[in-house]
């Protein structure tokens, strides 16, 4: 009896499942269409993940803090991090601790809110830039 029961299990279960897949075979499935542009992400978008600024500072801003912006930054261990900077008019883009941003500065070092900007890696400050302090600080 016990052997019969699960005969009629094992033969149910099949017919459940082939009857199940013959109801999804018979269906039609449209084509996906693929983008194949890619996407940059979007420059607030990314600021704000970093803790940047959500709004423009209302002040007006210096000749340095034209030329360059912080948006964001990654503070690691002392000597590393990453900064997420726009030089110029140029795309946002994220530099490490140590790498020259233009001829003579260098990214010195990141804090928990800034960066520090110098001729050498070693050197004096050249410009210190600050990520402005979120609402209610």
């Amino acid at each position: 009896m016990l052997t019969f029961s699960v005969a009629l299990l094992a033969g149910a279960s099949v017919v459940y499942w082939v009857l199940g897949t013959m109801g999804v075979a018979n269906q039609r499935v449209q084509a996906a269409s693929v983008d194949m542009k890619p996407d940059a992400p979007d420059a607030k978008d990314l600021a704000r993940a970093l803790g940047g600024p959500s709004l423009a500072p209302a002040s007006a801003p210096s000749a340095a803090s034209t030329q360059y912006q912080l948006l964001g930054v990654v503070a690691g261990p002392v000597g590393k991090g990453y900064a997420l900077l726009v030089v110029g008019s140029a795309a946002p883009k994220a530099y490490t601790v140590g790498t020259a941003l233009a001829e003579g500065l260098v990214l010195q070092s990141v804090s928990a809110r800034g960066a520090k900007l110098g001729a050498t890696l070693q050197g004096p400050i050249t410009l210190e830039l600050a990520l402005p302090k979120p609402h209610g600080w």
